[in-house]
């Protein structure tokens, strides 16, 4: 929570106590806006507090959850609001029918560990929904550029998912030589794949696969998003849930 909402909030609670305190006197008889009876009041706020700070815990709290509320509600709005770019950008990586009534785009990192988890059931999903749009996009938080360089120049002669899949369930370092290795296994040319890889266009989709993350506010990877609506899940069965309520 930021600094303006925990001032907003202290001022709230204080407030609050302020008017009970000015309702207590009130009927007591006394007149709370008197001078004599500021200084009590003062007191009896701080009195308030200092016996019960726990309702400043709680307050905090309460407005935490609301703050994490309206956030997921503006990321959803921007999903809608970017979901053509999101959904359509030629030189993302994507699997299935372009003109398909349903598109999943996942943001994740090679590097990952939730991403590598879901990847085997996402490729499960994949495979029993042939007439559904798959979107890869591919980002670079946690130092994965080389792989996600390979991947994508994968991508352009038309091996991303295999080479994505094999990636993902990797044992061990992704180093050069696994990627090399990844590659040719994938029956492409080594030399040929490293020299996409170099190029201008994969940096420039790469960098632009960033800065639509940060302009659609993903907060973490894996992110999927479906038909412009975000989905927590790393297993099949809560993925397929959703798509089969689009069809």
């Amino acid at each position: 929570m930021n600094k303006d909402n925990i001032i907003t909030v202290l001022v709230s609670v204080i407030a609050s106590v302020a008017f009970s305190v000015a309702l207590a006197s009130t009927v007591a008889g006394k007149t709370p806006a008197s001078a004599g009876n500021t200084q009590d009041m003062n007191q009896a706020i701080e009195d308030y507090l200092m016996n019960n700070p726990l309702k400043i815990r709680e307050a905090l709290e309460l407005a935490a959850q609301q703050e994490q509320i309206e956030a997921q509600k503006r990321v959803a709005e921007n999903y809608k609001n970017n979901w053509k770019e999101l959904s359509s950008d030629e030189n993302s990586p994507s699997v299935g029918p372009k003109d398909a009534k349903i598109t999943v785009v996942e943001f994740f990192d090679f590097n990952c560990g939730y991403c590598k988890r879901l990847a085997p059931e996402l490729a499960k999903v994949i495979k029993n929904n042939p007439d559904v749009k798959f979107v890869f996009k591919p980002v670079t938080f946690l130092g994965s550029m080389p792989i996600a360089k390979a991947a994508m120049a994968a991508g352009k002669q038309g091996k991303f998912l295999e080479v994505y899949e094999a990636f993902m369930t990797h044992n061990g370092q992704l180093n050069s030589e696994a990627i090399d290795e990844i590659i040719k296994n994938a029956g492409l040319d080594v030399d040929k794949t490293k020299e996409i890889m170099d190029s201008d266009e994969i940096k420039k989709t790469l960098s632009s696969i960033t800065d639509l993350s940060q302009k659609v506010e993903v907060r973490g990877v894996p992110t999927l998003v479906i038909n412009g609506e975000p989905l927590q899940a790393i297993e099949e069965g809560p993925i397929q849930s959703a798509i089969d309520s689009l069809k």
